[in-house]
């Protein structure tokens, strides 16, 4: 499993990275692979508000859907396009290339809510998968 020291996690599987009021999200390695094939990818849209825990990102592979909710609450500010034509970025460069969206995050006392790596490798152990 890779899971960058870096980033926070959320138990739904997406990772988020802090720039300081803003926040870059993506979905983890351990997902991706749970996920087999992405076929299409709904992303929010620039501006949309975002609330912690509502899904916001919809991802089809294999005839199934995957809902991805948000990890923090606030709005956003950047999609990643490339998914749109390349769904399958998420499977090659998760952490890098196929970063799902940025936004600005509101409520910073929501951060305590997320788990380091090694929080989110034991989380998972216990889940079971999709």
């Amino acid at each position: 499993m890779n899971t960058p020291e870096d980033l926070l996690y959320t138990k739904q599987h997406a990772w988020v990275k802090i720039k300081g009021d803003k926040a870059i999200v993506g979905i983890t390695d351990d997902l991706q692979e749970l996920l087999e094939f992405a076929d299409a990818i709904e992303l929010p849209k620039l501006k949309d508000e975002l609330e912690m825990d509502l899904e916001c990102v919809v991802i089809n592979y294999s005839g199934e859907v995957y809902d991805v909710p948000s990890p923090l609450t606030g709005r956003v500010t950047k999609i990643n396009h490339e998914l749109k034509y390349n769904p399958e970025l998420i499977h090659s460069s998760c952490y890098d290339e196929g970063w799902l969206y940025e936004m600005e995050y509101d409520e910073h006392d929501e951060m305590e809510m997320l788990y380091t790596a090694g929080e989110y490798e034991c989380e998972i152990e216990n889940v079971p998968n999709l």
